[in-house]
Order: C-alpha cells, then sequence, then structure tokens
C-alpha cells in the first residue's frame, strides 16, 4: 500500500516525532512512503545521521500518484487534495476546538486524533461522529527503557530528582510546578528539579530568559534558601533523550491540558511514575495504578497571551490543577521512594503493553484499511 504524508519531519515537536513514528513503522510493514516535509519550530532533534538519511530519502516535493493522504499538523493547516483520501491528523489540549478547525476537519475524509478526550472535544464541537478515528501516539520502547545510562548533570548525586520537559508556556503550568516546588521544599531538603526546556518565541539557547523567570519567582516568594534547580534550556538529541529520563525518580507536568503528552509517555517507558493533571489527553495513559493525578478546581477561561494560539484558544477552557495537590504528591513521592520505584515498573509494563510503536502501527493500518 501506498502513503503521502505531509507534516512536520525533522524538528522537535511532538507533530513531527509522530510523524517519524509513523512513517518508519509502515515502512517497516512494507507500505510505500512519500514524506512532504513541512517543519516550523525552532528546536531541532538531532536526529542520527543513518536515521535523518532515511528520512530524507523518503522526501519529496509532491504526493504520490495513488494512496491516502495524511496530512499531520493542526487543522488550520488541512489542505485536501481533490479526488484524493484525505484524512487528517491533529489535536488540541483545551476543552473545544474553534469553527475555523471544525469547518477544516470536516473536509477531510478522515480526522484522527489521539485521545478519547480529543474525541469527545472534537465532536462536540461540530466535527462530524463518522470522521472521527482515535488513533494514538506511541513511543519506542527499544529507545525509551529503564536501563539506560544517566545523562551528567552536576550536583544531584544521591538527590530525589524531579524530571520536567516541556516548551515554556503557561499551559504546561511551569508557574504552578515553580511555586509548588519552592514552597513544599527548602535547601535543606535531598532534591532536585530538573527542567528541561526552551523559549519557542524566541531563540534563547543559553535559557537566559527562563533562568530570568525562575529567579523573579524565588524572588517575589522571598525565598531565602530554595531548593536546588537544575535547567536544561538546550535541545538534547534523539539519542540523549533516554538518558534525560533515566536522571529521574520521578516526572512531573501540572499542565493546564495536553493533546496527547507524549514526554509522559516517554518517561513511563523509561521507568518513571508519573504526577500529572487529571484531566486531558494523558488520562487514556496514566492512572492511579501507574501514576499520580492532580485533582483539578476547576475548568477555568483560556485567557490571551498575545500569541497566535490566542485565535484557536478564543471561547474555551482549561484546567486549573489543585495548588494543593501538587505539593501533595511532590510530599508524598519524596517520602514514599519504594512506592515511587513500584509504580514505576507498574508504568513500564502499561507501555510494554498497551502503547509501543508496534501496536499503534497496528491501530494504523487497521485504520487505514478504510
Amino acid at each position: 500500500m501506498k502513503i503521502s504524508i505531509i507534516g512536520p519531519t525533522f524538528d522537535a515537536s511532538g507533530y513531527a516525532q509522530a510523524l517519524r513514528s509513523i512513517a518508519f513503522g509502515l515502512l517497516d510493514k512494507g507500505f510505500t512512503i512519500r514524506i512532504i516535509p513541512q517543519d516550523w519550530s525552532q528546536l531541532g532533534c538531532d536526529l542520527p545521521a543513518l536515521q535523518k538519511m532515511r528520512l530524507q530519502k523518503l522526501c519529496g516535493k509532491e504526493v504520490l500518484s495513488e494512496g491516502p493522504i495524511l496530512h499531520l499538523c493542526i487543522a488550520e493547516g488541512f489542505h485536501p487534495i481533490p479526488g484524493r483520501f484525505n484524512i487528517g491528523m491533529t489535536m488540541l489540549e483545551c476543552d473545544r476546538i474553534p469553527q475555523h478547525w471544525v469547518k477544516k476537519c470536516n473536509q477531510m475524509d478522515q480526522v484522527w486524533v489521539p485521545s478519547t478526550f480529543n474525541r469527545a472535544t472534537f465532536i462536540r464541537s461540530g466535527v462530524k461522529q463518522d470522521k472521527i478515528r482515535v488513533v494514538p501516539i506511541g513511543v519506542d520502547i527499544g529507545h525509551f527503557h529503564p536501563k539506560t545510562a544517566e545523562l551528567h548533570v552536576p550536583d544531584i548525586k544521591d538527590r530525589f530528582v524531579f524530571l520536567s520537559n516541556f516548551e515554556w508556556v503557561p499551559r504546561k503550568g511551569y508557574d504552578l510546578l515553580l511555586k509548588a516546588f519552592l514552597d513544599e521544599f527548602s535547601q535543606s531538603d535531598q532534591v532536585v528539579l530538573v527542567i528541561k526546556s526552551y523559549d519557542g518565541s524566541c531563540f534563547d539557547p543559553t535559557g537566559q530568559k527562563i533562568n530570568d523567570s525562575i529567579k523573579d519567582i524565588i524572588k517575589k516568594m522571598d525565598k531565602k534558601q530554595p531548593p536546588l534547580i537544575k535547567l536544561i534550556p538546550y535541545g538534547l538529541s534523539s539519542r540523549q533523550m533516554p538518558s534525560f529520563y533515566s536522571l529521574g525518580n520521578c516526572y512531573i507536568i501540572p499542565t493546564r491540558g495536553e493533546g496527547w503528552n507524549l514526554p509522559a509517555l516517554e518517561a513511563m517507558a523509561s521507568g518513571l511514575p508519573v504526577i500529572t493533571t487529571n484531566w486531558s489527553a494523558h488520562l487514556d495513559f496514566v492512572n492511579h495504578e501507574n501514576g499520580y493525578l492532580i485533582e483539578i478546581e476547576r475548568l477555568e477561561p483560556i485567557p490571551s497571551f498575545g500569541i497566535p494560539n490566542d485565535r484557536i484558544y478564543k471561547g474555551s477552557q482549561w484546567a486549573v490543577p489543585s495548588y494543593t495537590d501538587i505539593r501533595k504528591w511532590m510530599r508524598y513521592v519524596y517520602e514514599h521512594p519504594h512506592d515511587v520505584e513500584k509504580k514505576g515498573k507498574i508504568a513500564r509494563e502499561h507501555v510494554e503493553r498497551h502503547w509501543s510503536i508496534d501496536h499503534i502501527i497496528e491501530k494504523v493500518i487497521s485504520t487505514l484499511r478504510y
């Protein structure tokens, strides 16, 4: 079977990671693949040379003459090709999608979303139910696993390590994460928060802007002896990412909403339990048995931030994670390392059984049999 895929290909965005997984997975199953790359992220992922070369061989400027066309991007980027079977794969992290997205989705023959959360929000917003398919994004369990050597980060040995990996945007709840960590712990606690982040609004490879934000929060909270916080402000290569997760004891992301939350799934594959918000897409794979869920206080209207996403979020809501719950779970895992280790093993087993790329590619293939 032949399939053309249009979307980001070489960058570090979640869409590009999904595209690479699907393209390689289908290629290994004997599919003929053509990729029309449309990268948009400033952050590259420094792919291994052989993988990059393999991708480049699949790339072209035109779609194949036959077979379905998978448009993998935000929905306003869907441009169906007349006379072909067009599939749009997208996601959104709030309680509804904008009407210009609904219009674009209804122009497609199928719409793939990664989660049951998005299935509900898309249908509720007006996307035709018979078009929607839930096609999750898998993780390479051979690449992300618990036995990877740790990335070197100075001064964290013998400390309980919280990890977080996200773009520096309000949706990810970095303000809640930092404030809860600073309120719950002090310099005397053997704990560290390691944040891998970047500011997508500017080129800031040294992380100066983010470091200034962290210092400003510490100053405003008047923390004279704050607990240790380490920032990794640069992109890690695809090869290095498993080593990042191996640093940690527990992964935490008090997000206000997710369209999928792939880093949390990578952390679970690496043997880490996840502390995250009890709302949105990741509830398909994070639960009370394999992780720790932060209850929400309510949904709130998404404010305007003066960024392009304001147009997409207008009129929508996202979650308000319980600040008390964030602190509670951070304290709990710090004081119960054996429970953390046990849940980390359960998390890994859960990913092996349900969320490996092999499992997801079978779902893709069955869904392509339209």
